[in-house]
């Protein structure tokens, strides 16, 4: 089942299922030598076992047809949605409106997708949870929010809308946060349309897509961050509160860089080494962006994280409080990057967006969160 009908199959089965998705034959044919050096023993397939141990589990979750071998059609649906989140479906409370864009562009991945509740559980305009993908900034795509966001939005307490960027290797940073403010002005340009309250929006991520929420929580009013994408200038990009789960926080050196997986999306991401790009590698990290004027911030972290060290988020908590800014640390002891399915770190997440939003006297424990997993899930940062 390797022929060129299954790929386009394939193809047309993630685009239709994951609501815009942007699996096309030109990314299988960008992605073909990546899938190819997968295959270790050069017989032109590529079988789960192949797969370095660390990610197995997650490249087999896009083994679509169940044959223990990965095609590159189903690599190019593991680059789009590592672990099949955008093949979550919908709670009866959840309607979806997909494949809007706000940057004024043809790309596919400059578009949104908008989750509102079928039946609001509250009168008048909902908070928003502005979502951003994660995936080492090279993979991945806005349908991954669904793991994040459905539950919030099936409570009826929440909207939600999750912001597609321009990867790594379609354009270098600033381009990604450039995107991601656009995104926030498009859902202040379409508060009354779509009910969302232009007051209280929240950006949340995982890993890369933490970096993009914490990068937008550190710069509430940073003309120089904005970029002149779409037709919204006239609304602001600010967040009031922001969740970081995992993401990285100091893009300066290669010192926090635990393997080459993480150093090859680094330089990707800049566009080259960070010690020749300074500057530029500062601008893109949160830790050098704390001031005053940032919002509330929830920081979750697993303790024995393979690719964004714990420290990362340790050091941005510490900034966040010297400025004065609200911030709670959650640490999940035993955690690896995202590898801690837990009840507990969903109900701090609500507890904070609640307080956030509906009720300043909720109580949020940041008491340690203990778990038994303690490997990477995919090594996407």
């Amino acid at each position: 089942m390797r022929s060129d009908a299954l790929l386009a199959m394939l193809l047309a089965g993630c685009l239709a299922t994951a609501q815009g998705l942007a699996g096309t034959p030109a990314d299988a044919e960008r992605l073909r030598p990546e899938w190819q050096a997968l295959d270790a023993d050069g017989d032109g397939t590529v079988s789960l076992a192949e797969i370095p141990a660390q990610g197995r589990a997650v490249y087999a979750r896009n083994d679509l047809d169940g044959d223990g071998a990965l095609s590159l059609a189903e690599y190019v649906d593991f680059n789009d949605d590592p672990g099949g989140s955008g093949r979550t479906p919908l709670p009866a409370n959840v309607r979806l409106i997909a494949d809007l864009p706000y940057a004024g562009t043809d790309d596919p991945r400059q578009r949104l997708d908008v989750y509102l509740p079928a039946e609001p559980a509250l009168a008048g305009p909902l908070p928003v949870i502005a979502y951003l993908h994660g995936g080492a900034w090279r993979l991945g795509s806005r349908v991954m929010a669904r793991a994040q966001v459905l539950e919030h939005v099936a409570s009826g307490r929440y909207a939600a809308v999750s912001i597609g960027y321009r990867l790594s290797w379609q354009a270098s940073w600033p381009a990604q946060i450039h995107d991601a403010k656009a995104g926030v002005r498009w859902i202040r340009a379409h508060a009354a349309e779509y009910g969302f309250d232009p007051a209280r929006i929240c950006a949340m991520g995982s890993s890369a897509g933490g970096h993009l929420a914490a990068v937008l929580g550190t710069t509430n009013g940073v003309r120089s961050a904005e970029g002149t994408l779409g037709a919204h200038l006239d609304q602001p990009s600010d967040v009031q509160c922001a969740v970081d789960f995992f993401g990285p926080t100091d893009l300066t050196s290669f010192e926090h860089r635990q393997t080459d997986t993480t150093r090859r999306a680094l330089v990707e991401l800049l566009g080259g080494r960070p010690e020749t790009l300074s500057e530029r590698a500062r601008e893109a990290s949160p830790l050098y962006q704390v001031d005053a004027r940032d919002p509330p911030f929830l920081i979750v972290h697993g303790t024995r994280d393979p690719l964004v060290p714990y420290a990362a988020s340790v050091a941005l908590a510490a900034a966040l409080r010297e400025a004065g800014v609200p911030v709670l640390f959650q640490s999940v002891e035993g955690g690896g990057h995202g590898d801690f399915p837990s009840a507990e770190v969903d109900r701090r997440v609500r507890a904070f967006l609640e307080r956030t939003f509906h009720d300043p006297g909720v109580d949020v424990s940041v008491e340690p969160i203990v778990v038994t997993a303690s490997h990477s899930t995919g090594g996407a940062d």
